[in-house]
């Protein structure tokens, strides 16, 4: 016990000094040790959905610099191997959330989503996941007006996706600069009017 106690505290000092890597590892080492204690396995569940939602965030980052960097506008684009083994990461974050916590409402969100911005074809899977989410609400929210906002939160994020975006052929990319987010009128080059600027489907807004 002493042992794991010394372990949680190094989580605790990695972080406060914003040491995540240091602390995810630490966090991991007590899950290895103790992974029915219910304070580790709360603080690996942490750290990893904030490891996942970081990758998520880091691969939407480099997509947009790929695609401003990919030259002619209409150029094909597609994700490099770079910006998959991020989203992958990502999915591998999640899933270990939900390997110790199966009703988290973040982690079941928050993989439906960056399923469906790997791949628009994974539209069945992503939603199935807010189907759970919105089950997994309904077991471990007791608050009325809590649960209430929740369900909002995840109806509203699966209607999102649900049916393909006609405007963009469902690519996600703005069909007006097709997702470089600029356009040349008269030789001038300038952000395209229809997505300020940011390449993204203004109907169906992600990406």
């Amino acid at each position: 016990m002493a042992a794991l106690d010394a372990l949680l505290e190094r989580v605790q000092q990695h972080l406060a000094h914003a040491e995540f890597a240091e602390a995810k590892a630490a966090a991991d080492d007590a899950f290895s040790s103790a992974p029915n204690d219910e304070r580790v396995r709360a603080m690996y569940a942490n750290l990893n959905l904030a490891h996942g939602i970081r990758l998520v965030s880091q691969a939407v980052d480099r997509r947009a610099r790929e695609i401003d960097e990919r030259g002619r506008p209409g150029q094909p684009f597609e994700d490099s191997e770079a910006v998959q083994g991020i989203f992958r990461d990502a999915l591998l974050a999640f899933d270990r959330v939900l390997a110790v916590d199966p009703d988290h409402l973040k982690a079941l969100s928050l993989k439906a989503q960056a399923l469906f911005r790997i791949d628009r074809g994974q539209r069945a899977h992503a939603l199935g996941l807010y189907d759970e989410a919105a089950r997994a609400l309904e077991r471990t929210l007791s608050d009325e007006s809590a649960r209430e906002t929740a369900r909002r939160n995840v109806l509203g994020a699966r209607r999102r996706i649900e049916t393909p975006c006609e405007w963009c052929d469902d690519t996600g990319f703005c069909p007006e600069c097709t997702g470089s987010g600029w356009r040349t009128v008269l030789g001038f080059r300038r952000k395209c009017e229809a997505c300020l600027g940011h390449g993204i489907c203004k109907r169906c807004g992600v990406l």
